[in-house]
């Protein structure tokens, strides 16, 4: 018999081979590279398929979940990476999180163009991935969720902090869950605006030629969509009504007030969009970033913000499934909320980490006085799919002219 280290070895050589070429030369060449019979017999019961390799061990373990951490981490790095879609380092202090995973587990991490790809491309990726292997999670706005779960693109996982996380914040069935959430602010480029405007109001009327932008068009991206529903809210709106958001930002733009390009850190940099209605905690994550390169003023509007939760989910089809898993409890473990919090977003367990101590003072007092929070709103999911689809039939014609 050969010592075990040996034929460990040798799964792994026939993994690689099996991962490369078609099952008939993948035979050929085992035998005449004369592999072990006992090798043969348990890479072949293993990976039935052209799997990553981990498909014998996830038929024994319930995927639902939680999973132990030490099963979670062996088998993680047997598959030997995760690819993330829509995870851009300079989002909500995803780039310590990202560095944090590494350093814990030692695996790498591969991007999908995460900057520019908002909630629904990063579910095309997950389509995609049915037939093309990449993405095996995703981060995306709130009612984006439930949308994965609608065409069946996620699978469902419950992280052993499940119970910290208020319900109307999760899937009940584990599909999606709420890392973190933000409020709509604006970030104010003071070199350029020497008045910092505090309310919708002001930006209609007062002289801001092209200057104030979105996060993206609202029909796709969910930054800019609840950009819309702030503005709503500030126009006499309501939950359940957005259309004066429509109406507000099409009067911005026939004002000359408003401009297509996308608030960005270039952008906003440059001064091509100097107010941006965007997250707050994108604002204060440029302010730290840019260090005064411009001077930028993050502001919560005072006639109206709303909350947007982001939710975790992982692909149906992702091709490192207890990577992506671990992924999951990492970004729900103590050390990863609090860098959400570190990027200036709203941890989803934030009201466990501050009743535990855990959450250092200086931290928390980065963020915008309390008070300009007071009237921050959050919508349901049934009132974001109403809005949505006023926004998707009504945001083109009326304030595009197309």
């Amino acid at each position: 018999m050969r010592p075990r280290r040996s034929q460990d070895r040798e799964l792994l050589l026939l993994n690689d081979i099996l991962s490369q070429q078609s099952r008939r030369r993948f035979l050929q060449r085992v035998g005449l590279a004369g592999f072990s019979a006992s090798a043969l017999a348990a890479m072949l019961e293993a990976c039935g398929s052209t799997s990553s390799g981990s498909s014998a061990t996830s038929a024994s373990v319930d995927m639902a979940g939680p999973i132990k951490m030490e099963t979670l981490i062996a088998n993680a790095k047997k598959e030997g990476q995760l690819q993330a879609v829509g995870i851009p380092p300079e989002w909500a202090d995803y780039k310590d999180i990202l560095a944090g995973y590494t350093s814990h587990y030692g695996l790498p991490i591969s991007y999908k163009a995460e900057a520019e790809y908002s909630s629904a491309q990063e579910l095309e990726v997950f389509k995609n991935s049915k037939t093309r292997a990449h993405g095996d999670i995703g981060d995306v706005g709130f009612k984006f969720g439930p949308l994965a779960v609608q065409q069946g693109l996620v699978a469902p996982y419950k992280h052993a902090h499940w119970d910290d996380i208020d319900a109307n914040l999760k899937d009940p069935n584990g599909y999606w869950c709420t890392e973190y959430y933000g409020a709509q602010a604006f970030v104010i480029n003071t070199d350029i605006v020497k008045k910092p405007p505090t309310s919708f109001a002001e930006l209609l009327r007062g002289n801001y030629k092209n200057m104030v932008g979105i996060d993206g068009d609202p029909r796709q991206a969910n930054d800019a969509f609840l950009a819309v529903f702030a503005a709503a809210l500030a126009n006499g709106g309501s939950l359940d009504n957005i259309q004066p958001g429509i109406d507000y930002f099409a009067q911005l733009k026939k004002s000359g007030n408003f401009t297509v390009a996308r608030s960005s850190i270039a952008n906003i940099s440059t001064g091509e969009v100097a107010i941006a209605v965007m997250w707050d905690y994108l604002g204060l994550g440029f302010r730290d970033q840019l260090a005064g390169k411009p001077h930028l003023e993050v502001i919560i509007p005072s006639d109206g913000s709303i909350a947007g939760p982001y939710v975790s989910v992982i692909n149906k089809t992702a091709p490192h499934p207890f990577a992506a898993r671990l992924w999951i409890e990492y970004i729900f473990s103590d050390e990863g909320q609090l860098f959400y919090l570190k990027g200036y977003a709203h941890p989803a367990r934030y009201q466990k980490l501050v009743a535990a101590g855990k959450v250092p003072p200086d931290l928390a007092a980065k963020l915008p006085p309390a008070e300009q929070y007071a009237n921050v709103r959050f919508p349901s999911l049934a009132q974001l799919n109403a809005a949505s689809t006023l926004v998707n039939n009504n945001w083109g014609p009326q304030v595009l002219g197309s």
